[in-house]
């Protein structure tokens, strides 16, 4: 077993956020993210970070990805060639795209700009278990998991699970999805956030 931890992570907005994951804020070069990419991408991303870099702390070179709309649409895997600082370069991915062209780097049409226009970007990380934890201290009073950035909290909608704030210098609740064994059934790319802005959390990624 294996453990992916997050770092500190803080909702920027009172909107979905990605559980492990941040938001495509700028694009180089620009006309590139609105269509079928077939040449690299840098992306810059957003600051769910509390502190430091999203890109080098939550992604890695040579790992698969997860390009999604916030609107839900365009959901497409991408393979990640570089991370530097707060930046990641895409790279070819293997295969014919939709349009018959081999090799593309993206197929469809996403969006750079802040929390809540910017393109999800999150691991494409198989995991055995996932820990959500909900700091101390945080404003409250639920931080709510949902399984898609369309989830919702009124009404109710692809909820998961609430978890309950705790005053500083208390024991943090969290989210525990339960150990399966074996192998990997999670994609951790599936799990989104939902709160008040200013909540920090966590998420570790148990990996078997």
């Amino acid at each position: 077993m294996a453990f992916r931890p997050s770092p500190l992570l803080t909702l920027r907005s009172a909107g979905v956020q990605p559980a492990f994951g941040s938001w495509v804020t700028a694009v180089s070069p620009t006309p590139g993210f609105a269509q079928a990419a077939y040449a690299p991408l840098t992306l810059t991303l957003g600051n769910a970070a509390s502190s430091g870099n999203d890109a080098s702390q939550m992604f890695k070179a040579g790992e698969d990805a997860w390009l999604i709309n916030v609107d839900g649409s365009g959901a497409e895997q991408v393979r990640i060639a570089k991370v530097t600082n707060n930046t990641v370069i895409l790279g070819p991915k293997t295969g014919i795209s939709t349009t018959g062209r081999t090799n593309p780097f993206t197929e469809f049409a996403h969006a750079a700009g802040a929390i809540g226009t910017g393109t999800f970007i999150l691991p494409k990380q198989m995991t055995n278990n996932v820990l959500v934890t909900y700091q101390d201290g945080s404003a409250g009073p639920w931080l709510y998991i949902g399984s898609s950035p369309l989830f919702t909290v009124a009404p109710n909608y692809l909820v998961i699970y609430k978890i309950a704030f705790a005053i500083t210098g208390t024991q943090p609740p969290y989210w525990n999805a339960g150990l399966f064994s074996p192998g990997n059934p999670i994609d951790s790319s599936e799990l989104f956030v939902l709160g008040t802005t200013g909540d920090q959390y966590f998420t570790t990624l148990a990996i078997d």
